[in-house]
C-alpha cells in the first residue's frame, strides 16, 4: 500500500501472520523463534524508514538558538530578502537632477540673455567636426545664434590617439582667444584641417594679425593644456568620447542644465526642433521646470 507523506511517496509493507497449527519438533522451533525474530527487527526497520522518511518531507524546526524573526514596528515595511525596513508605508520617491555644463571660461557666441546653449565638443583635426561648420553650423548660427536665441558654445575635445594635431590646433586656438581671435582662428583651423602642423599655427597667427611673440610664448607654455583638459574631462562626465558630439540645455547663469544630447552631428532640421522645444516654455514666460 502506498502512503503520501507530504511530497514523498513510501511503500509500507504489512507481514499477515498466521498461527502454525503444524505440531513443532525442537527443530521446527527454533526455525519459527529465529522467523519471529526476524519479523520482529523486519518491522523495527520499516517503522523507523517511515518516521525517517516523514521527517525528511516536512519542514525543520528552528533551532532554539536562532532568535524567531522580528515584527516589523508600526508604520514600517520589512523586506525579509533584503533586511531593509522602510520608515514609512509608502516607496520614497528619488528625485534626480539633469546633468549640467560649466559655461564660464568656455569660448562662446551669442546674446548673453539667450536662454538656450548648444555645446559642441569638437576636434579640430576631425572630418566630422569640419564638416559640421561647413554645412550646419553657418545656417545654425543665422536662424538662431545672430538672433539672440542661442548661444554656440565650443568645448575641446582632441582624439590625441588617433589625431596628432588636435592638441597642438586646440591650443592655438586657446592661444589666440587671449588676444580676442578665437573664432577667427578656429574658422582658420578647420578651413587648412589638411595642413594642420607646428608651422601653419605661427602662419595663422599672423595673417589674423596676432603679436606673434606673445602667441609663440602661449603655445610653449605648458599650463595651457590644463585648459583643454578640462573640457575632455567635463566631456566624460557626461559619457562622450566621439567627436562631433553636441548638448542643448537652458543657461542658468554660466551653467547649462543638459536636455539633449548627441553622439555625432545631427541634421538642421533636427537641430532646430530641439532648439523649438526649449524655447517654447521661455518664450512664453514659463519656466522649464514647471512645465
Amino acid at each position: 500500500m502506498a502512503r503520501r507523506n507530504g511530497d514523498i511517496y513510501t511503500e509500507v509493507i504489512h507481514f499477515m501472520v498466521y498461527p502454525d497449527r503444524i505440531p513443532m519438533t525442537d527443530k521446527r522451533q527454533n526455525r519459527a523463534a529465529s522467523l519471529r525474530a526476524c519479523k520482529i527487527v523486519t518491522g523495527i526497520f520499516l517503522v523507523a524508514c517511515t518516521a525517517l522518511l516523514g521527517a525528511c518531507a516536512t519542514t525543520a524546526p528552528v533551532p532554539a538558538s536562532t532568535p524567531p524573526p522580528a515584527t516589523a514596528e508600526p508604520g514600517q515595511r520589512s523586506a525579509q530578502s533584503s533586511g531593509i525596513a522602510y520608515q514609512d508605508g509608502s516607496v520614497p520617491i528619488v528625485k534626480t537632477t539633469p546633468p549640467t555644463v560649466v559655461l564660464a571660461g568656455s569660448h562662446r557666441i551669442g546674446s548673453s540673455a539667450a536662454a538656450v546653449a548648444v555645446v559642441e565638443f569638437s576636434d579640430y583635426q576631425c572630418p566630422y567636426c569640419r564638416d559640421f561648420h561647413a554645412r550646419i553650423y553657418p545656417r545654425l548660427k543665422k536662424e538662431f545664434v545672430d538672433t539672440g536665441a542661442v548661444q554656440f558654445v565650443h568645448k575641446d575635445l582632441p582624439l590625441k590617439s588617433i589625431h596628432p594635431q588636435a592638441l597642438p590646433a586646440a591650443l592655438a586656438a586657446g592661444c589666440a582667444g587671449l588676444q580676442k581671435k578665437f573664432w577667427p582662428m578656429h574658422e582658420a583651423l578647420y578651413a587648412n584641417q589638411g595642413k594642420l602642423s607646428p608651422a601653419l599655427y605661427p602662419r595663422l597667427a599672423r595673417e589674423l594679425g596676432l603679436d606673434e611673440s606673445k602667441f609663440g610664448a602661449c603655445l610653449a607654455d605648458p599650463a595651457r593644456e590644463e585648459f583643454v583638459m578640462r573640457d575632455t574631462l567635463e566631456a566624460q562626465k557626461l559619457g562622450i568620447s566621439g567627436t562631433p558630439s553636441f548638448v542643448i540645455g537652458i543657461i542658468q547663469g554660466d551653467v547649462m542644465s543638459v536636455a539633449r544630447l548627441s553622439r555625432g552631428a545631427p541634421s538642421y532640421e533636427v537641430f532646430a526642433q530641439e532648439i523649438e522645444k526649449l524655447l517654447k516654455p521661455e518664450r512664453a514666460g514659463v519656466t522649464p521646470g514647471t512645465r
